[in-house]
């Protein structure tokens, strides 16, 4: 259980973008929308829509199943929060940035799911918003909220409840198990992370001792490292819910939407990390028509697609600092990757964003256009795109 020890870096201001507070990249400037539990409501798919339009259209899907808007002038950011807060996207200004909760993207429907967590989400984010104190936490800070599935267990969590029964919930402390817990325990965590922190860590794991000294302020002991429920991923494709429905999911490419795909949709939908969209309760005579409507879309719903656990950077054209053009080198890959392959990024510059912890394969971009091609413990320089396509052949 020993902590990473936060670095001197952490003393300077999180920068994590946000509504607000904007990213200026090369394509203009970002925003960071939190979507707690990735559930998108028709009316806040709408206001995506719009808020997208005032960039460059386009609606990315994050790891943490959140969505991002590219390409904004500086002029829209009183447009943008209006119409983000009309929307439902933006309860709390002071909040933005830190309501960080990953869920089940099914809520309690899956097969292997033993708890409906809807309203544990909601409960963790109204009470977050209500917490003063709170809206300190750290940008990456993050809530999880697992049904039983697993599915919601994917991203390392500071403060996850896991469904052990229908009305019954584990809490868990920087991946170890804390005792029985609901929505109050898991923001008393969080409260009692910021007294320990001093805006010296932004993850709980960053402290000394940190899940056991977090333990220790709520007056809990901790059992060991959290028991996980067995995960199969979520792919794209119909799957029969627990009660008789069924969920409907599609991918889109390298997580990326036309916001006016979002509108068109026109009902919920619930983001995953892996950067598919869901459409739940679906009733059996309507799955086909779902199905249509969403492929019409450009997604994909196939789960042997070469889309499926592809990723990539915002590449050449939206970072300054990339070298090499991702997505088009993703495009290619998309092609030739086969059912099942192991999950893959690319990523345009050495820093590797968005390439998370023991990433199967990942591809990276270095100085002098050269790129490193690792795959499992191989890893190989390449001169070029084209030869870092040729090694993974």
């Amino acid at each position: 259980m020993a902590a990473l020890c936060a670095s001197d870096a952490r003393a300077r201001t999180d920068r994590c973008p946000g509504s607000l507070a904007l990213h200026e990249a090369q394509d203009g400037w970002l925003a960071r929308v939190r979507v707690p539990g990735g559930r998108l409501r028709a009316p806040q798919l709408s206001a995506l829509a719009r808020a997208a339009a005032l960039g460059n259209g386009l609606v990315d899907l994050t790891s943490r199943a959140n969505v991002q808007l590219r390409g904004l002038p500086s002029e829209a950011r009183e447009e943008l929060a209006d119409l983000l807060w009309r929307g439902g996207l933006l309860p709390s200004p002071a909040h933005d940035r830190v309501r960080n909760v990953l869920a089940s993207p099914l809520g309690g429907r899956h097969a292997a799911a033993v708890a409906f967590t809807d309203s544990v989400v909601e409960e963790i984010d109204a009470l977050l918003c209500a917490d003063p104190a709170l809206a300190s936490l750290p940008g990456r800070f993050l809530f999880a909220v697992d049904d039983g599935s697993g599915l919601g267990l994917d991203r390392p969590a500071d403060v996850t409840l896991v469904a052990r029964g229908a009305e019954e919930f584990e809490l868990a402390l920087g991946g170890w198990a804390a005792g029985v817990g609901d929505a109050h325990d898991a923001l008393a965590a969080a409260s009692a992370f910021l007294s320990l922190a001093g805006g010296r860590a932004w993850r709980i794991w960053e402290l000394p001792d940190g899940p056991a000294a977090v333990a220790r302020q709520l007056g809990r002991t901790l059992a060991g490292p959290l028991a996980a429920p067995a995960c199969t991923p979520l792919l794209p494709g119909m799957l029969r819910q627990r009660n008789g429905l069924a969920a409907v999911t599609a991918l889109a490419p390298l997580g990326r939407l036309d916001g006016e795909v979002l509108a068109a949709i026109g009902q919920e939908l619930r983001i995953a990390t892996s950067r598919t969209v869901t459409v739940v309760d679906v009733q059996p005579a309507e799955i086909a028509d779902i199905e249509d409507r969403l492929a019409s879309l450009g997604l994909v719903l196939e789960s042997h697609s070469g889309w499926v656990a592809l990723t990539a950077c915002a590449g050449l054209g939206r970072c300054p600092k990339a070298r090499v053009d991702v997505r088009a080198a993703g495009a290619v890959r998309a092609q030739t990757r086969g059912p099942g392959s192991p999950a893959e990024h690319w990523a345009a510059c050495g820093r590797r964003c968005g390439e998370p912890p023991r990433q199967p394969i990942a591809v990276a971009a270095l100085d002098g256009g050269a790129l490193s091609v690792r795959n499992g413990a191989d890893e190989r320089i390449a001169h070029d795109l084209r030869d870092a396509l040729a090694v993974l052949a």
